[in-house]
C-alpha cells in the first residue's frame, strides 16, 4: 500500500487526485471515505481477478456502488508462453457491469497501453 497525489486536468479544470493504494485485506472503513475506487488485477490470475470480487461485495455492503465512481483495471504486463491470460474480455466486461457505472481498462505499462487514460 502506499500514498500517492497526482495532478490531472479534466475538460480544462485542474484537480488534484490523493490515491492510497490497499495492500491485502483492506479495512471495511475504506468505503466511507472512497470518491472513486479503482479495482486493479492480473488477467493471469484467476486470485486476482475472485479478489476483485471480494472486494466489490465488500464496498456494497458498507455504502451503495451508486454512490462511488468505479473502474475495473486489467493489467496484462505479466502475460507470456508460460503465464497465459485466464480472464477473458467477456469475464472482465460482464463483471464491470454487474458493478453498475463502472469503466473497464486493459492496460500494459511496459508498452504504455491505457496506462494515461
Amino acid at each position: 500500500g502506499g500514498q500517492f497525489k497526482r495532478e490531472v486536468t479534466v475538460d480544462g479544470q485542474s484537480h488534484l487526485l490523493l490515491i492510497r493504494e490497499e495492500g491485502g485485506a483492506p479495512d471495511p472503513e475504506f468505503a466511507s471515505w472512497a470518491d472513486a475506487i479503482i479495482f486493479v488485477f492480473s488477467l493471469e490470475s484467476e486470485g486476482s481477478f475472485q479478489e476483485v470480487v471480494k472486494l466489490h461485495e465488500l464496498l456494497v455492503t458498507h455504502r451503495g456502488a451508486a454512490e462511488v465512481a468505479l473502474a475495473l483495471v486489467g493489467t496484462q504486463d505479466k502475460i507470456s508462453s508460460s503465464s497465459p491470460r485466464v480472464v477473458e474480455d467477456a469475464r472482465a466486461r460482464a463483471l464491470c457491469g454487474d458493478m453498475r457505472r463502472c469503466l473497464y481498462y486493459e492496460t500494459c505499462a511496459t508498452y504504455g497501453l491505457n496506462v494515461d487514460r
